[in-house]
């Protein structure tokens, strides 16, 4: 179960490319817990990244909402409303102090038209993310709650992210990422602390035996 985007999209583009796509948009910054997009809203403009994390929402009629993962610097935000001009598919929220440039949906185009490259990574970045939606909704359906809890820490402490991203992952938010309840999450933390398998520190977990948690997600 993987909350972080394999590889960042700009991360992918050749230096130049980077650096024609960032001089198309504007500067902007969002402070922490404000909402970037929105489910839904017909904009199409695109956010890419350059410092801080986001979180990334679908939201159900019901009130619902699962995190289909943490998206953070050299990230794209808001491309598949950009590229067919349909709504929003998702809530992206700031975790952290966001800062980002903003360019409009027609120069995004355009840039993918001249720059067959950048076309390429932006194709390989929507197929990554169809294909982890497809191994989460799998998990979410057939695998019990403590083991979607695992393999969710084990994604998060295997990451060389800042701190800072993960600590503001309330139970809430974690049983939103793995599509289970708050209890639920509360009470398999509390197990799985009381084995000694993780502690909380500074408000975060921290995962303190990975091989016990790797036997429990059954990686």
């Amino acid at each position: 179960m993987a909350i972080f985007s394999d590889e960042p999209l700009l991360s992918a583009l050749e230096s130049e490319d980077l650096r024609t796509l960032l001089r198309l948009g504007y500067p902007h910054t969002f402070s922490a817990d404000e909402r970037i997009l929105k489910q839904g809203y017909a904009s199409t403009h695109v956010v890419a990244v350059i410092s801080g994390w986001t979180v990334v929402r679908g939201e159900a009629d019901n009130g619902r909402s699962v995190i289909f993962g943490l998206l953070g610097p050299k990230d794209l935000i808001g491309e598949i409303a950009a590229l067919d001009g349909g709504p929003r598919t998702a809530t992206v929220t700031a975790l952290t102090p966001v800062e980002a440039r903003v360019i409009n949906a027609p120069d995004f185009r355009g840039y993918l038209e001249r720059h067959p490259r950048a076309a390429a990574a932006v194709t390989r970045l929507l197929t990554a993310r169809l294909r982890s939606a497809d191994f989460l909704s799998q998990d979410m359906a057939t695998l019990p709650v403590l083991r979607r809890l695992a393999r969710l820490l084990l994604d998060l402490a295997g990451t060389d992210r800042p701190a800072e991203a993960v600590a503001r992952l309330t139970q809430q938010e974690m049983a939103a990422a793995i599509g289970a309840s708050r209890e639920a999450v509360a009470k398999n933390l509390a197990a799985l602390r009381e084995r000694g398998i993780v502690r909380s520190v500074d408000r975060r977990v921290v995962v303190a035996d990975v091989r016990a948690l790797r036997a429990i997600a059954d990686l």
